[in-house]
């Protein structure tokens, strides 16, 4: 147990023993330059005596006399006095000002890191850092590193009081994971910014159109590459111009496989998806392998889902020399009727997207007249193109197709990456806003063990802790977390759980007590440490709006001023690209409310 440490009476002595020679220092000081002030005002010129920190003494019991000779020793003690008088307030001002800015004995940025615990966040290590991750940058020199090539801005380090610090950068080794409640921030302060400032090519899903408005136009001038919104439930309006289709490259059992688990992972009934879940993705792999083999388009999934007894599916895999997947698939067909219902009822839940041509117009093979393009997952990673990926939430909805493409992308990052000596330059960047309602990834937690090592920057962003357990599980959640290298957590955090075990993660500091005492005339001051947390769940859920908290692998909790691209320096320029995006989104949503406006494709493709 730690001594606390008692100070007797004498303390009081001591520290006025203490002013009283600051007191006559200060005062020699004053009198040295007002001896010279009055020396020049009287016509001799600057004269003054040879410093002593005691020459206020002296000069009381000799005169002024001695020191400058022909000085009226009225003019040398009054602006003395007037200079000490500056001094005192001087004192007093810079006193109080310390005082006020001076954080309480428990104020968490005591113990929360300082500059030099995250030095590789900022300033030279950022820089020296990316210059070993990018082969690019390696001839610039440091002074000649532009702060976007150096890394990604996670916020202001706060210091002491209100002081800020440097800028904190993610590197392009890093994967990250980010809790932000909503309407806190995350689009304007991370997603925004971050998409404008990549340096290669940009993946940015949603379900709302407002980052896509603030940096579609943006990206498209400053990068001179295409701009892909993928937008079948018309969030932003913008016209189909291009289409994908899952079924291409789907060579073999593990594709189909992984294709089918991202349509799997939303069904909404835990307990459904649970007991049904994996034989319907069993059921849904073999229909989409059979659909790729046979030439076949992904709406035919479904339609194949609507009689269990359909063989051409099976005869199509064995068309194809797949017997044991057409074994799977008979075997369930062949499965007593409750049974086979419930798998294929689960399935076309799981599908239910592929009913809507509204979504299937992307990914099915479009009429020659229409000339879309086809878009390309292999070439993009390579590329400084941007890929928006758009769907609303709930049953549906087009978040299957979603993860389905953002996961294409990442694999086909990964081979680019193995290519080229293990790692992209520039690097490909993905944000994935509303992960957990559009872009359900189910191995998304193995995949950032080593998307950060190939150049693929990864930001998961949650709006809590509860939410990403929702679809990964308690263990999958854990895994992601321990995986991601930055975790960021901004404001809102009402999980009381996740909140008092992030205050642990942070951990405990010590904070000093004092205890006066007076008696028989005598004070005695005690002063004791004791043991309190650094940040409570209740300040974590508190924390106001333009702040966060940063994990960094091996580096203390650093608390950010976070800031948003309106209070940077190309708010007017997003703003004026926001504007017009708006504008646009506007006169087409009120041309497709009337239906003689709307163009022929797209009212029979909203057609019952």
């Amino acid at each position: 147990m730690p001594r606390a440490v008692t100070t007797g009476g004498t303390a009081g002595g001591e520290w006025g023993l203490l002013a009283a020679m600051a007191a006559v220092v200060g005062a020699s000081a004053a009198l040295w330059l007002a001896g010279g002030l009055a020396s020049a005002v009287s016509g001799p010129g600057w004269h003054s005596a040879s410093f002593s920190p005691v020459l206020v003494l002296a000069v009381a019991r000799s005169g002024t006399g001695s020191w400058w000779p022909g000085v009226d020793p009225g003019l040398v003690w009054g602006l003395t006095a007037a200079l000490t008088g500056l001094l005192v307030v001087a004192a007093l001002t810079a006193y109080l000002t310390w005082s006020l800015r001076r954080p309480a004995a428990d104020a968490p940025l005591r113990s929360l890191a300082r500059s030099a615990d995250v030095a590789a966040l900022s300033g030279r290590g950022a820089v020296r850092r990316a210059r070993q991750l990018r082969p690019a940058l390696a001839a610039v020199p440091v002074k000649a590193v532009a702060p976007a090539d150096a890394g990604l801005t996670l916020g202001q380090l706060l210091g002491s009081g209100v002081r800020r610090g440097r800028e904190l950068l993610a590197s392009w080794e890093d994967v990250l994971l980010a809790f932000m409640a909503p309407r806190q921030g995350k689009t304007t302060t991370y997603v925004v910014p971050w998409a404008l400032a990549a340096p290669g090519a940009v993946v940015l899903t949603s379900n709302k159109a407002d980052a896509w408005a603030a940096t579609a136009g943006l990206r498209a001038a400053r990068t001179g590459e295409r701009v892909w919104t993928f937008d079948p439930q018309r969030i932003t309006y913008a016209a189909q111009s291009w289409w994908w289709n899952p079924l291409r490259g789907l060579a073999g059992v593990e594709e189909a496989e992984r294709l089918a688990s991202h349509f799997v992972l939303t069904v909404d009934d835990e307990r459904t998806r649970d007991i049904w879940g994996p034989a319907a993705q069993e059921l849904v792999a073999a229909l989409l392998l059979a659909a790729a083999r046979a030439g076949r388009t992904i709406s035919d999934v479904y339609t194949w889902l609507a009689d269990d007894r359909n063989p051409e599916p099976a005869e199509s895999l064995d068309a194809a020399g797949l017997g044991a997947m057409a074994a799977s698939l008979r075997g369930i067909q062949g499965s007593p009727d409750e049974t086979r219902g419930s798998v294929y009822f689960t399935a076309r839940v799981a599908v239910r997207c592929l009913r809507n041509p509204e979504i299937t117009a992307w990914v099915t093979p479009p009429p020659a007249d229409r000339g879309l393009a086809e878009f390309d997952p292999a070439g993009f990673p390579t590329s400084r193109q941007t890929l928006y990926l758009l769907s609303k939430d709930g049953g549906g909805s087009a978040g299957p197709l979603v993860a389905a493409l953002t996961d294409r992308v990442l694999r086909a990052g990964v081979v680019a990456a193995e290519r080229r000596a293990g790692r992209l330059d520039p690097p490909l960047l993905v944000l994935l806003d509303e992960a957990a309602n559009i872009c359900k990834i189910g191995d998304l937690p193995q995949l950032y063990s080593h998307l950060g090592s190939r150049g693929i920057v990864v930001l998961t962003i949650l709006q809590s802790y509860a939410q990403g357990v929702a679809v990964w599980g308690q263990t999958g959640m854990r895994a992601l977390w321990s995986a991601a290298t930055v975790k960021i957590v901004g404001p809102g955090m009402d999980d009381a759980d996740f909140a008092e075990e992030l205050s642990r993660l942070i951990g405990d500091h010590d904070v000093a007590v004092d205890t006066h005492t007076t008696a028989a005339g005598s004070w005695s001051r005690s002063r004791s440490p004791r043991q309190q947390r650094v940040l409570p769940a209740s300040a974590i859920r508190a924390l106001p709006r333009g702040r966060a908290l940063v994990w960094s692998t091996g580096a203390k909790v650093a608390m950010v001023a976070t800031r948003p691209w309106y209070a940077g320096p190309q708010a007017g320029e997003i703003d004026a690209a926001r504007r017009a995006a708006e504008a646009a989104m506007t006169t087409a949503a009120t041309a497709a409310a009337d239906p003689a406006a709307r163009p022929a494709a797209d009212l029979v493709r909203s057609s019952p």
